[in-house]
This record gives structure tokens, sequence and C-alpha cells, in this order.
């Protein structure tokens, strides 16, 4: 660009001329097909006959489409403007012999970006097929020749394992501009381009052309495939969308029932932001009705408690990780048997072995076996909430690290809350220093219990 601009301002001083204004489109191409405001501003200078003469390195760097020739002509002719070129001198528009060269070189413009544009692409598609790295833009988590770039790639493999968590793709959005990071782009985060960044196949080391699948690519991954697909199906489950489509701020709403009819209890704030004024109700009939803050107090020194107790982690261990007899190494060996036959299938029908049908039947076939075992090595990697706790050298302090929608999603996860109808009056003479007998009297009327897990 700095080269093309001083042979520019080399021919005006050659010439006499005096620059009156500078136009470029930097880094736009001219055959992109994209709005150039450079473009756009120069035209209407000329059109507002703000300069007599243009000074261009090359007729491509000006135009490639012949629409936008066809403007130039009709915009340079009306108003009597000379153009000269660094590379090919002048370019008269006012004669039908010029504006006959200016659309042959348009059209050579044309046809060279076309040629190399075809070149591009096929040389990607042979090393996209190859397993090689191919990115137009740099991925996050990545440098643009495919390396790990730290501590993107790390905060890429903690959000995948925070999602399967359960945590919300808006709050990773949050924790990460918090960090001052940005995206690949510069642009700030937010829940929808996180969900798309975090289910890109590159992060299982998947080359994907064209916006399909093609292979294994033979960078080094960030998550393992399996990790990668159960993320896809947990962020497309239709179910989800109901259940997370906002984000919790206190641990009970939705998930506290209420011990008259059944129903969820909601959560509401009748008097505002004052002490006291939060509380849970019946979301149905308003039959059980009871202050948020000591519930919540409550219910979670009981899970605590509970997380305490090696017995207890010991039961919630063995659901986590049972994984209902399945065996993984097993069901992975067998994925990669059935690709090879799909291999196998596609060798016999280049050696005519087989015919189009024989190849297509037998290859849904196997697609179907492997998606049905992808659906099942997905589903056993999404992670339980309560799975951190159970990590957790300190259960107390990775609580208390959590975000209010993830400790009711650990509580879900582990109990049962039932909230029974109590005595009308002041459950406590002072709420900020409760008595143990208050407390007692308190939980009468809390029925928590832990769900059942495995023995």
């Amino acid at each position: 660009m700095q080269r093309q601009l001083d042979d520019c301002l080399a021919l005006a001083g050659r010439l006499g001329w005096e620059i009156a204004a500078r136009f470029d489109d930097n880094d736009l191409s001219a055959f992109s097909g994209k709005r150039r405001p450079g473009f756009e501003a120069m035209l209407t200078a000329m059109r507002n006959r703000e300069f007599g003469a243009l000074l261009v390195w090359h007729t491509d760097r000006l135009y490639r489409s012949m629409r936008d020739l066809e403007r130039l002509i009709d915009i340079a002719e009306s108003n009597r403007v000379q153009i000269r070129t660094v590379q090919g001198g002048d370019l008269d528009l006012s004669t039908s012999a010029g504006r006959m060269v200016a659309r042959i070189l348009g059209s050579v413009a044309r046809q060279e970006s076309e040629h190399t544009s075809e070149r591009r692409k096929r040389a990607n598609q042979q090393k996209a097929a190859a397993g090689k790295w191919v990115s137009a833009n740099r991925c996050f988590g990545y440098t643009q020749d495919g390396t790990l770039l730290e501590p993107e790639a790390s905060m890429v493999r903690q959000a995948v394992a925070d999602a399967l968590a359960g945590k919300s793709m808006r709050q990773i959005a949050r924790e990460w501009n918090a960090t001052g990071m940005t995206g690949s782009r510069g642009h700030k985060f937010t829940g929808t381009n996180v969900r798309r960044l975090l289910i890109n196949p590159r992060y299982a080391a998947i080359n994907v052309h064209n916006g399909i699948e093609v292979g294994q690519g033979d960078w080094e991954p960030i998550i393992d495939v399996d990790t990668h697909k159960g993320l896809v199906a947990f962020v497309s489950d239709p179910s989800r969308t109901v259940c997370t489509s906002f984000e919790k701020k206190y641990i009970g709403s939705g998930l506290y029932v209420c011990g008259l009819c059944g129903a969820r209890m909601r959560h509401t704030t009748p008097g505002g932001k004052q002490p006291g004024g939060r509380r849970y109700e019946c979301s149905e009939k308003q039959c059980v009705v009871r202050i948020g803050e000591p519930l919540d107090l409550y219910v979670e020194a009981i899970v605590l408690e509970w997380f305490s107790q090696p017995k207890a982690r010991k039961r919630l261990s063995a659901r986590l990780n049972g994984r209902g007899g399945v065996d993984v190494t097993q069901l992975q060996a067998k994925r990669d048997a059935l690709r090879a036959r799909m291999d196998e299938l596609a060798r016999m029908f280049t050696a005519g072995d087989i015919d189009g049908s024989q190849l297509r039947s037998g290859t849904a076939e196997f697609k179907a076996q492997i998606a049905g075992i992808d659906d099942v090595l997905g589903r056993m990697s999404r992670k339980s909430p309560a799975a951190g706790m159970l990590a957790a050298d300190d259960p107390v302090a990775y609580w208390q690290g959590c975000s209010a929608d993830i400790c009711g999603k650990i509580i879900d996860d582990v109990m049962t809350v039932k909230v029974l109808k109590g005595p009308r009056g002041r459950w406590f003479n002072n709420r900020d220093n409760p008595t143990d007998a208050e407390w007692e009297r308190f939980g009468k009327y809390v029925d928590v219990k832990p769900k059942k897990v495995a023995k």
C-alpha cells in the first residue's frame, strides 16, 4: 500500500499536479464485492467536481467489477476528469476506444482474480484433506499457524468444562470480559459468540472445509473428540433451552418444592431490596411462603454438611462415575472399526467390486451406528454440576466461588428441598444472629433430603 502511494506521489510530482485529496481502501479487494468506502467517497468527490484529474497505481486497484466501471465512466465523462495510472498510462474514458480498453482491462483483472481464487480454494481443500491447518482468520486459542496459544487455550478448555457443568454462556462471557481478554478480532465476548466459539470442531482437531468435517487434523487439540461432541449435543438439546434460558440470581428459584401442593417455588421481592424483602412462594397457589435469605442459608448449610460426609461422597462418586456399565474404550474401538469399514467400502467401490447403491446403503448403515456411539459418548462427557464439588480439595471454597445459578444446579443434582407450611409469626428475634433453637424450629418446616444414589 505504501509503495503504491509513493509511486502515485512521484508521478504527480513529474506531472506537476497538486494533491487535492487521497482515497484508499486498504485490505479491501476490488473484486471481493464488499462495499468500498474509499471508492464511494472518490466517486462523490468526482461528481462534486472537487478535483479535475485522478491518479491510480493500476486500473485493477480502481475497479474490477463492470458495474463499478460503468459508474466511473458516467461520472468521469460528464465531469471531464482525466485519469492517469502509474503502471498503464492514460485511461481516456471520453472516447469509445478508451472505454473499450477500460472494459477489457477490467475483464482481464476479474479473470485473474477468479483464477487466483480457484487456485487458493483448491490448495486449501487439498491441505484440509491432508489434515493441515487452514484458516483465513486466527482461531481463539491458536496462533495463525495452528500452534496452541496460552492463556487462550486454557480459557477454552476450562469454559468447555464449565459449560458441560451447567454454567451459562453469558456467565462465561462475563468472566472472560472481566479478565480484559478479547476475541481474536478484538471484540468483547457475548453469550452468542462464546457458544459459537466453544463448539468449533477445530478445538478437537477436527478439520472442517466449507462447513463439512473432512477428517482429523494434525494439530494439537484443546479438548478430545468425545468432549466436543458432548458439548455440541448439550447446547443443541432443545429441552435445555426451557430450563436455562435465563440465569438464576438465587439458588432456590424454580428448585424448592411446595410442601402442600408439590409445585415449584418462585423467588419474589415484594418488599424490594430491604432486609427481609425477598421470599420464596408457591408458584401455583401461594400456599407456602417463606423468607428467602434464611431459607437459602439453611439449605446451603445442609448441602455443605452432606458433602463433608465421606460415605455420601463415595455414593455420589459411584453414581457419577459408574457410566451405567458402558465400556468407553470398547465403544471408541467399535467406532474406529466402523470408520475403517467405511473406508474399505470406498476402496471396493473404486475397484469396481460393489456398485453405487451398495456403497450408499453400506455407508448409511455405518454412519447410523457411528452416530449412535457418538451420542452415548457425548452424553457421558457431560459433567454433573456436583462433580466439581466432589473433586474440590475445599468444597466450601468451591461453593463460595460458584454463582447462585451453579449452586442451584449442584443442589438439584444431589438434593430435594421441600418447604413445609409453618406457623405464622417471626422466625427469628435477631435475624443477623439466630439462636440454635430458632434454627432448629426453622428446620422443622424445611425437608431437605439427598437424592437416591447407587450404592
